[in-house]
């Protein structure tokens, strides 16, 4: 019975013995089978990026908007009246300037930003030479005068520019003061002046349409281009547009200017009446008196 318990034993022992050699043999896996490393082959090159595709670039008529939000700065208004037009359609700009002496200031344009620079300076001096031709009415007493001149630019294109002078002087110890009234009219492609007798033909066909079809600026100045004899209103015409003659025979405060569509006549009259009397006639209405081809150039403005 011992013999017997120990070869049962030993057969015991000898299993035990064949299973942990049997197992030795298998090793024990975990989980899913894992992949073999890749192995690096040198002479294989790097996958090359894909190139990214270009961006469509806008249309040229379109305007992406680069600041959303911010409404971009608009540009100047080029609109302009009749009597100025564009910047677009002019070769040069104005600014304003000024002639001072103590009690004397006489305002007057001068010409910018003009491609002719020789002919801007040449046509500048000649309107300072011109707007302080007033003073011709005071000389030589200039230290009692108090004067004040201001302008209007009453027709501005690429071949004429008409200048309207306004403005009040008191000599010291006269009965009342004067009310003046001037202009100055030039060719911009010669740099001259330029008077009524340049640009229309004055004669009497000239001085009856003028008194049956000008129009009164002013309702109290109506009748009074009528109430002139037609020999008279001649002469005045006719020795228009100059400052030379003053306290000479040849004096005369006749003057002319230009607008987009009407000619315009500046009459002396009466210190109670003003001093001065505007009219305007159309250039439609005196066709068959002009004569020049600057002036036709300006209708076609």
């Amino acid at each position: 019975m011992g013999k017997k318990n120990l070869i049962i034993m030993l057969l015991i022992f000898l299993l035990l013995l064949l299973t942990s050699c049997s197992q030795g043999n298998n090793p024990k896996t975990s989980g899913d089978p894992q992949p073999e490393p890749a192995t690096e082959n040198p002479n294989d090159k790097p996958a090359e990026k894909p190139a990214d595709k270009p961006e469509p670039k806008p249309d040229a008529d379109e305007h992406p908007d680069t600041n959303p939000g911010v409404k971009p700065a608009e540009q100047p208004d080029n609109n302009s009246s009749p009597n100025n037009p564009s910047p677009s359609s002019n070769p040069y700009e104005i600014t304003k300037t000024n002639y001072t002496e103590n009690n004397i200031k006489i305002n007057y344009p001068q010409l910018t930003k003009s491609s002719d620079h020789q002919k801007e300076k040449t046509i500048n001096q000649l309107i300072k030479k011109e707007a302080i031709k007033v003073l011709n009415y005071y000389l030589p007493d200039l230290q009692d005068l108090t004067l004040e001149i201001n302008y209007e630019i009453k027709s501005k294109s690429p071949s004429l520019l008409s200048i309207q002078y306004t403005g009040v002087g008191y000599m010291n110890g006269a009965a009342h003061p004067n009310n003046h009234y001037y202009t100055t009219n030039i060719d911009i492609e010669t740099g001259t002046i330029l008077k009524l007798k340049d640009m229309i033909n004055i004669d009497e066909n000239f001085v009856d349409n003028l008194k049956q079809n000008a129009k009164s600026m002013k309702p109290e100045h109506q009748g009074i281009l009528s109430s002139i004899h037609p020999s008279d209103l001649l002469n005045m015409l006719t020795n228009a547009d100059s400052l030379d003659n003053i306290g000479t025979e040849n004096q005369s405060d006749t003057f002319s200017y230009f607008t987009s569509d009407s000619l315009g006549i500046s009459i002396p009259v009466s210190h109670a009446e003003g001093d001065h009397a505007e009219f305007e006639i159309t250039y439609q209405s005196i066709a068959q008196n002009i004569h020049s081809l600057l002036f036709l150039s300006l209708l076609q403005q």
